[in-house]
């Protein structure tokens, strides 16, 4: 009987200690938006953004092998034939197997000077592109306040950030990329890691 106790307590001590709060396990760059226009087509809320109607390109979460639906997540932006250039963007999320599309974050970027030199999902080299310095967010749309990071235009690369807030899915679109114009960015990617 004090063997079958004494594992149990030291079962518990494990479990307690693996779920401590520790430093976070190192993760690379996922992508989440492959290098693209500017979406033609964006979530009309009206008539779907429903979990059924969900975008094709939705990612699932979960392809971390890990419960990271608990913790924070940090997108990245890239794209543009050159620095200076604008876009917009939104990031969606939905749950597990149910329920409506649920803003996370919609704003604004910059792209910086800092060069895109390998796309790290492939590792293929990458020509006139650049990661976004600048991030805006112009509204909020999970319980929890996303923010940004070096985000104010100094030629590094700018995050996104904040908790998950247990969604499963997510989708970005990008809006106000038009290349065409001169001013707007063209292709963007973006990318996403997560961190405790």
């Amino acid at each position: 009987m004090k063997k079958v106790i004494l594992g149990l307590v030291l079962l518990m001590s494990f479990n307690v200690f693996a779920n401590a709060a520790g430093p976070t396990t190192a993760v690379p760059l996922y992508l989440l938006r492959a290098e693209a226009d500017e979406n033609s087509e964006l979530i009309g809320l009206t008539t779907g953004g429903d979990f059924a109607s969900k975008p094709a390109g939705a990612v699932m979460l979960d392809n971390l092998n890990i419960d990271q639906r608990k913790k924070n997540l940090v997108f990245y932006f890239c794209g543009g034939a050159a620095a200076d250039k604008t876009f917009g963007y939104k990031i969606w999320a939905w749950r597990s197997n149910n329920g409506m599309a649920e803003l996370i974050a919609e704003g604004t970027g910059v792209l910086g000077t800092q060069a895109v030199v390998k796309y790290p999902h492939t590792g293929t080299a990458a020509t006139n592109k650049f990661w976004a310095d600048t991030l805006t967010i112009t509204t909020q749309g999970t319980p929890e306040t996303f923010q940004v990071a070096d985000a104010a235009g100094g030629d590094r690369t700018a995050k996104l950030f904040g908790y998950n807030c247990g969604y499963e899915w997510i989708y970005c679109e990008i809006t106000d990329a038009d290349g065409s114009t001169g001013d707007e960015a063209g292709v963007i990617s973006v990318y996403y890691a997560y961190f405790k």
